[in-house]
């Protein structure tokens, strides 16, 4: 069971740093200017989950040695 939630809270993660990093590239790639808050708070959210991902990546690797 905590297989299953460790890797389910790794993809979350992921997507979310996914989705936050294509959604700032490309409002840069479209010439968008995106407000100061949007950006503050992607920002926040992309830390968070980089974060996560990484605390669980650790935890993945270590439950299997």
């Amino acid at each position: 069971m905590e297989a299953k939630r460790t890797n389910a809270v790794w993809a979350r993660s992921l997507f979310v740093v996914g989705i936050a990093t294509l959604i700032m590239v490309g409002a840069k790639i479209f010439g968008l200017e995106l407000a100061d808050n949007v950006v503050r708070i992607l920002g926040i959210v992309n830390l968070a989950a980089l974060f996560t991902l990484a605390f669980t990546t650790v935890k993945k690797i270590r439950k299997r040695e």
